[in-house]
Order: C-alpha cells, then structure tokens, then sequence
C-alpha cells in the first residue's frame, strides 16, 4: 500500500464527506426506509465535530496528496452493571475507501491506525458492525481478523 494515514483534522471535513459517499450511497440504495442521503455540507460540519471530539477520532488515508478513504473510531468506556462487567473499547464506526483504491490495503492500514491508538489508550478491544447488505464488508472485516460477536433482528411492522 502507498497510501499515508494521517489522523484527519477540521480541514479534512469535506473530503471526509465526499469519500463518505462511497459507502453512504450503498447504505441509502439498499435502505432506503433507513438512511437519507446527507447534504454534502451537512456531513462536512457534522465531521468536524468529529474530528475534534473528546472520544472521536478520524484518521484520513491519502495518496500523492488525494484522500482515499477514512475511518472513524469511538473510545467507549461503560461501567459493570449487574449483568456485565465494566468494559472499555474501540467501535469503529465507519470506514470508506474510494473503490479505486480497495484490495490495496487501505482499509486495513485504516483499521490499524484505531487499533494502535486504542492499544496506547490501553483498549484492547475492538468492535465494529456491518448492514447485513454489505457483504462486501463482511468479508474484508474477516480477512483483516474480526468475527461475528452479536447478530440483531428486525421485525418491522
């Protein structure tokens, strides 16, 4: 992979927006019922609460220069509650790469990036979930390492 990672800042909110696109469009063409299409400069202003959030963090994938893709990971921290214990770890909440620059690495050097920061926040545990449309994803996400933890179910009336 030649792509640098870099952790994204408020000036990366509109390529952040356009490379959201890539996976937003999927998401909004399978589930309609669920998802919008988001206004470009919506979702820019949106990103940069993001980038500049107290348990956020964006890290931006660039070639020569160009955005190629993102991640965005959330550091949660919960205390016990009668049926659990406390727990503490990283969601990956979204990644994107332009489809140009897939089965390059990118989406893996991404992942990395949060792995390493929750591993220097002292997290070791990583989670992300996936629209059941997007197998795609699924089996990026098993080739990088994860596996499925929960299933959920709708019933819609």
């Amino acid at each position: 992979m030649s792509a640098t990672i870099r952790v994204a800042g408020p000036d990366d909110a509109p390529a952040l927006a356009t490379l959201n696109e890539h996976v937003h469009g999927l998401h909004v063409a399978a589930r309609p019922d669920f998802f919008r299409v988001a206004a470009p400069d919506e979702l820019a202003a949106w990103f940069v609460t993001l980038v500049e959030g107290p348990t956020s963090r964006v890290w931006l994938a660039a070639e020569a220069g160009a955005p190629v893709g993102y991640v965005l990971a959330y550091f949660r921290e919960r205390g016990p509650v009668p049926f659990s214990y406390a727990r503490r770890w990283c969601e990956i909440d979204q990644i994107a790469v332009d489809p140009r620059w897939r089965r390059r690495g990118t989406a893996r050097a991404l992942i990395g990036a949060a792995v390493d920061e929750a591993g220097r926040r002292g997290i070791r545990d990583i989670e992300l979930s996936s629209w059941a449309f997007n197998v795609d994803a699924h089996e990026t996400f098993r080739r990088i390492g994860f596996r499925p933890k929960v299933i959920r179910f709708e019933l819609y009336l």
